[in-house]
């Protein structure tokens, strides 16, 4: 039996879901560069913020998919989703926005890397072997441009 679990295509909503959460991201990276001020303040401060929500609820997500699927193990499911609520909380707290844009751009890479590796293992669906990557770093691509920003001004 084929279901969302054990399915290696991405599904559409999937797809919808996966990438559309990562255009803001890359649109604030692309207008804290191309846009007047005070816009780059805004892309930068909004891009955080809605790069740590996207975050926290990947990781529910995958303590979800932990819940949901009996075979997935739990231990991997509850700390990769502890890892990356963590991360996303870092960066709401930290100050400095060139300082809270790092544990984003660290906890999308990581989740691009752990989330195919879970797929891999049955610990995440099949699908996110192929979207985490190219969805994840995706959203770090457009953090980096946010980050190169605060570096560069």
């Amino acid at each position: 039996m084929n279901t969302d679990a054990t399915r290696p295509d991405i599904p559409a909503d999937g797809a919808i879901l996966g990438y559309g959460p990562m255009l803001p991201l890359v649109v604030a990276g692309a207008g804290a560069w191309l846009l007047p001020p005070p816009c780059p303040f805004w892309a930068v401060q909004l891009g955080i913020i809605w790069g740590a929500l996207v975050l926290a609820f990947i990781a529910g997500v995958r303590r979800g998919f932990g819940f949901g699927y009996p075979q997935a193990s739990k231990p991997a499911e509850i700390s990769a989703s502890i890892a990356y609520f963590t991360l996303a909380g870092l960066a709401l707290v930290i100050g400095r926005p060139s300082m809270a844009l790092m544990p984003l751009i660290i906890g999308y890479v990581l989740a691009a890397l752990l989330d195919r590796r879970a797929a891999l293992a049955g610990n995440a669906p099949a699908y996110f072997a192929t979207l985490r990557p190219r969805q994840l770093l995706i959203g770090a691509a457009g953090l980096a441009g946010l980050w190169a920003w605060t570096i560069s001004y």
